[in-house]
């Protein structure tokens, strides 16, 4: 079998590619129509979601009886099919349908402020409204609905749909004019199709924020590894391949200390405790913008660290193996209900907070479109699985850094060992580093084998016998 796909897979001719730049709207009221702008999405959202709710309720209520019978739910037998027919399909929630009531709408005497906005940018709003609902429907158990969004729990954003217009470090918005943009640009002369513009910060001192969308030819982008395969193992705070590189997450504890004493601080000002019911301070105002700047700061030290990860990954191997992680199921609160209270819930809490900032989702995306092939396989029992000789036993893992075989004695470093198996278990052989010739491991050079895990620095380094 070979270790990788074919390296003659058809590449498209073009691909997308997003750059995030930093815009300046020039002066405040500029900037307050930006605002304005977000806000008028977001009241279109809002109200078509209670449109939406509204209509449903209705044809509910008409179809009262006839969804009360188990038969006319399933809709399964020849009559049970018959009476869904006669109900008809429940209220549209697409696109179209719903860029047609904003059209009413904004036709509306009692809403003719919506034409001091741009219409496109203001309708698009609706388009994830139609995929959220369409996403919900698909999938009601794990997918929630669609929620109302708060002036002050919803981050100020817009889309530009269509017809950009970029004139080298200035971007057009509709209804605003030209302003300027500042940061690194690799596809500046290539053609942009969307622009999500989105503010950072707080609204005394905000910092906005331009997402281009860039139309890019393939062969303007870096490509991955012609060949190679490699299994990865991902853990709190680091992950670690098939051949024994661990790719660890930057060191946080002082912002996470900052970030704690922050909160602290901003619990204690009026109007911002949790059972605080009174005005909200502008000292805690101030406290609560200084918090989401260390937030704004931890986040982009693991986008960096991802971005990182993936791009020697997507270097090293064109075919990258990952586990199939539920990370929602394994962040989920333990904390349980008044009848049946959880256990170890600070323990827990701890271990989740961990688990999301190791950007295993982000990792994951950006490796989606870096490499060539990102396959996920069932990540059951990988780490306590003997990559020799398959023996399966908990008691292979003598602490959070060996792996130790109870069946053939072999010995190896945790995460190592576990990365091979997800390898293995994707049909993919793991090639020896002595047997690449010019392969991946040629190309990234001298790995080290068996490191050990960062969050255990005392433990003792164990050699891997892969």
């Amino acid at each position: 079998m070979p270790n990788s796909p074919d390296s003659t897979t058809q590449i498209p001719d073009t691909v997308h590619r997003t750059v995030r730049l930093r815009l300046f709207p020039g002066d405040a009221a500029t900037g307050i129509l930006l605002t304005a702008i977000a806000g008028a999405c977001r009241y279109v959202w809002n109200h078509m979601l209670a449109d939406c709710e509204w209509r449903y309720a209705r044809w509910k209520e008409m179809h009262v009886p006839a969804l009360n019978w188990p038969e006319v739910r399933e809709g399964k037998t020849t009559w049970a099919k018959a009476i869904r027919r006669k109900m008809g399909p429940g209220p549209s929630t697409s696109f179209f349908t719903l860029g047609q009531r904003f059209t009413e709408l904004r036709n509306d005497p009692n809403h003719a402020w919506l034409k001091d906005y741009p219409y496109k940018v203001v309708r698009y709003s609706l388009k994830y409204l139609a995929d959220a609902y369409a996403r919900y429907k698909a999938d009601p158990v794990n997918e929630g609905k669609p929620r109302f969004k708060g002036r002050h729990f919803t981050v100020p954003a817009f889309t530009i749909p269509e017809a950009v217009r970029m004139d080298g470090d200035r971007l057009y918005v509709p209804k605003v004019g030209w302003l300027r943009l500042a940061g690194s640009n690799p596809y500046a002369d290539c053609r942009p199709l969307t622009v999500r513009v989105r503010m950072e910060g707080t609204e005394q001192h905000p910092k906005w924020y331009a997402y281009v969308c860039y139309e890019v030819p393939a062969e303007q982008v870096k490509q991955p590894a012609p060949d190679g395969a490699l299994g990865l193992d991902r853990n709190v705070g680091q992950a670690t391949d098939s051949e024994g590189t661990v790719y660890a997450m930057p060191d946080t504890d002082k912002l996470d200390a900052q970030i704690a004493r922050k909160q602290r601080e901003l619990s204690r000002k009026q109007g911002w405790g949790p059972k605080d019911r009174r005005p909200k301070s502008n000292r805690g105002r101030r406290v609560n913008g200084q918090l989401n700047k260390l937030q704004r700061k931890g986040a982009r030290k693991r986008d960096d660290a991802t971005h990182q990860a993936s791009r020697k990954l997507a270097d090293t191997a064109h075919t990258v193996v990952v586990e199939d992680l539920n990370t929602k199921g394994m962040t989920k609160s333990a904390r349980g209900t008044v009848e049946a209270p959880g256990k170890q819930v600070k323990q827990k809490s701890g271990l989740n907070r961990s688990i999301l900032a190791s950007g295993w989702g982000g990792l994951e995306c950006k490796l989606a479109y870096k490499t060539g092939d990102l396959r996920k396989v069932d990540p059951a029992y990988t780490s306590q699985t003997c990559s020799r000789c398959g023996h399966v036993d908990k008691s292979n893992r003598p602490s959070q850094v060996v792996f130790a075989c109870g069946a053939c004695g072999f010995r190896a470093n945790a995460d190592h060992n576990a990365a091979v198996n997800i390898l293995v278990r994707a049909g993919l052989p793991c090639v020896p580093v002595s047997a690449r010739g010019t392969g991946a491991s040629v190309r990234r050079g001298a790995i080290p084998l068996g490191t050990p895990m960062t969050r255990e620095r005392d433990g003792p380094a164990v050699k891997s016998g892969l």
